[in-house]
């Protein structure tokens, strides 16, 4: 292989982890990844794991993947480029293991997961995640959004009066689960708002 090429490819790290993993998840794909960064900005998601092969008793459906467990139920995380067809036979087999291990389907494809402005946003969180603030920043974002409420970042910029990069500073914290970004609906920038973690 010529070095172009290996410059071309995308490398993806072997395992995700966020605050919200109760351990480090195998990547098996770039989708995977970009999906799990998304869960784990969600304000509705409590925690992400990984469930090892579980064969059922009577059931040849082996549950195998990520688990999100959310304020609305846990769900067995299903990607894939487009949603498989299922016969009615598939979908009984699929629903009876899922229901008897109390979780449901949550599937997502690349068209949901590459959905913008949430696609880009997340990435943007994501590419953060290593940035350092320092502790009395932290205390300072932490102390404007507890007495103020939410903010755009500019508002919480302008009150908390951080030594740090704001934004660099939200996203990292929102990668800890910190704070939260709504960045759902809308391209992050200076009016995105901040919430309390």
């Amino acid at each position: 292989m010529r070095i172009s090429q290996l410059r071309r490819q995308t490398v993806v790290p072997s395992f995700f982890a966020s605050s919200k993993c109760k351990i480090a998840i195998p990547l098996r794909n770039v989708l995977l990844r970009d999906a799990l960064q998304q869960a784990s900005l969600e304000s509705s998601v409590r925690a992400i794991s990984y469930r090892k092969a579980t064969h059922l008793q009577g059931s040849p459906v082996a549950l195998i993947g990520v688990v999100i467990e959310r304020v609305d139920g846990n769900f067995l995380l299903a990607v894939c480029e487009t949603r498989p067809k299922r016969s009615d036979e598939e979908l009984s087999r699929l629903a009876e293991a899922l229901e008897s291990s109390g979780l449901r389907l949550l599937e997502r494809d690349a068209h949901d997961i590459r959905r913008e402005p949430l696609f880009s946003n997340a990435r943007t969180v994501w590419s953060y995640e290593r940035y350092h603030v320092p502790l009395k920043d932290r205390l300072k974002i932490a102390a404007a959004l507890s007495e103020d409420g939410p903010q755009s970042i500019i508002e919480l910029e302008e009150r908390a009066r951080p030594t740090c990069d704001i934004l660099a500073a939200v996203c990292a914290l929102a990668c800890e689960d910190l704070v939260r970004l709504n960045i759902d609906d809308a391209p992050l920038s200076p009016s995105t708002i901040v919430l309390g973690g």
